[in-house]
């Protein structure tokens, strides 16, 4: 759902060569070894990756007199790279989502003593405010349009009443099902051993992070090695304002707190697109404003023009281009949302827009407020 919102990774073990194991997968219980969820791996469905690294080094395991000799005993993951060393840890990773999480697995793959810092939850924007989320939410406006879809039922023979929808049920679908993952994720990082320390995490030299949570005592760990994976934040230009509530950007949106009679999406990449897919099929009507001078620019122009034609183009969505919103004012004491848009090019004012709410979906940029980057 946000633009770079999590790195797509995927870890997995080589086919086991067991004559008994076929072509299965080590951990894969006899389907594909590989599982990508946006870089989720099988631990976030409650498969425990304990188990998992236990079956890869049996596996691994030679047999034979000559092959004992180049036996390399694999990693633990009760020991988590017990080895002593002049540092707290091997390894610390700073951020906690779909980045750190594969990394801290790999490492404690690798024999590496390991921690992740986060200040906020674990799974960061990919399982809490991103894809996981989102996902639910396009997976309730794809039942909401099967549904609505009154003639093609008919055809079928099948007669409905008219598709209605529980916002709160809806936002709550969305919520349990990443509060699920976030506590695989949390499992799978404990039973491998991996201390999760938890503040926010700053760099002071090359191989020191202090971590520590508001009105708390900063406590100081040191690494051989440190891997930043603090993600995204929504990128807000400025002249807007977010209150959260009418102006607000998909961080907010996923909560699902009301859905709006019509709502302005500020830029049409994937975040706006599907969120407009959300809100039409929950009612809405959208219009996109786009600074360049189409829709999509950053998409194919073949998957951009099968995007208007199929999920712009039919819906109640119309759209600004080559504008800027140079100004966007919250609704207060009765007064809608203001959109002030002006050319893109001339920035010679073109039109004042007054909607419900808007989302401000103009992409993602890196987390690094209090990283401490000048220190590294």
């Amino acid at each position: 759902m946000q633009a770079a919102q999590c790195a797509v990774t995927s870890y997995s073990f080589a086919p086991s060569k067991s004559p008994r194991a076929g072509n299965r997968g080590i951990c894969n219980g006899g389907g594909p070894s590989r599982l990508s969820f946006c870089g989720l791996r099988k631990e976030i469905f409650g498969v425990p990756a304990e188990r998992c690294f236990r079956r890869a080094a049996l596996a691994a395991r030679p047999t034979g007199r000559a092959g004992l000799q180049g036996y390399r005993v694999m990693a633990s993951a009760s020991d988590n790279g017990s080895h002593v060393t002049a540092f707290d840890y091997d390894l610390i990773i700073i951020g906690a989502g779909v980045g750190g999480h594969g990394a801290a697995l790999h490492a404690v793959e690798k024999g590496l003593k390991t921690a992740v810092i986060e200040g906020d939850v674990i799974g960061g924007t990919c399982v809490n405010r991103g894809c996981v989320p989102s996902k639910a939410l396009l997976a309730v406006s794809g039942r909401m349009r099967e549904l609505q879809s009154e003639h093609h039922l008919k055809a079928m023979g099948i007669q409905v009443a008219a598709a209605e929808y529980d916002r709160k049920s809806v936002s709550d679908h969305a919520n349990n099902l990443a509060s699920r993952i976030r506590g695989n994720l949390t499992n799978s990082l404990k039973s491998l051993g991996v201390d999760i320390l938890t503040g926010v995490g700053t760099i002071l030299g090359p191989q020191q992070v202090k971590y520590g949570k508001i009105g708390f005592p900063d406590k100081i760990v040191t690494a051989k090695d440190i891997i930043i994976a603090t993600g995204s934040v929504p990128f807000v230009p400025p002249g807007i304002e977010i209150d959260g509530k009418t102006v607000f950007t998909s961080d907010h949106a996923l909560k699902l707190e009301w859905v709006p009679d019509w709502i302005a999406i500020i830029g049409s990449g994937y975040i706006g697109l599907e969120f407009s897919d959300v809100y039409t099929a929950l009612g809405s009507e959208v219009t996109f404003v786009e600074a360049l001078d189409q829709l999509m620019p950053g998409f194919d122009p073949e998957i951009g023009k099968l995007a208007q034609r199929v999920l712009i183009n039919p819906r109640k969505i119309d759209y600004h281009t080559g504008v800027l919103a140079k100004k966007i004012t919250p609704a207060k004491d009765g007064r809608p949302v203001t959109i002030e848009l002006v050319d893109a090019k001339t920035k010679e004012p073109r039109d004042t827009l007054e909607v419900d709410a808007a989302l401000i979906a103009t992409g993602r940029a890196p987390f690094t407020k209090g990283l401490g980057l000048e220190n590294g």
